[in-house]
């Protein structure tokens, strides 16, 4: 019974120890498409979306929804009406490993504007 409870013990404590959980910002690019200086007006205050993506054993469980990057992107443009792209935008990143599961959540956040035709 003692060596049960030590072994279920360690197994706990290497669990923990090979767990993590790490953020991560970062920067896209300035705008996400090629605008001109002064070929924009900002459409209102500052966009954002989120989405997550799981990892069993390295490998990406599959969305059938698309890319991930793309529906953040979407989500972000449909929150201010009118707006066809994004300026001054980035990524974080938020990521929770566990023994074989990964967890990674990605946040966009960016200035919405209409560009000038």
């Amino acid at each position: 019974m003692k060596l049960k409870l030590i072994a279920g013990a360690a197994i706990a404590a290497a669990m923990v120890g090979v767990s993590g959980c790490r953020i991560v910002p970062g920067t896209i690019s300035d705008k996400s498409k090629p605008i001109e200086q002064n070929g924009y007006s900002v459409v209102g205050d500052e966009v954002s979306a989120t989405e997550m993506q799981v990892f069993l054993f390295g490998f990406p469980m599959s969305d059938l929804r698309g890319s991930a990057g793309r529906r953040m992107y979407k989500n972000a443009l449909s929150q201010a009406p009118g707006a066809d792209a994004l300026i001054e935008y980035t990524t974080d990143t938020k990521t929770l490993e566990i023994p074989f599961l990964v967890f990674q959540w990605y946040t966009l956040t960016g200035v919405p504007v209409k560009t000038k035709k």
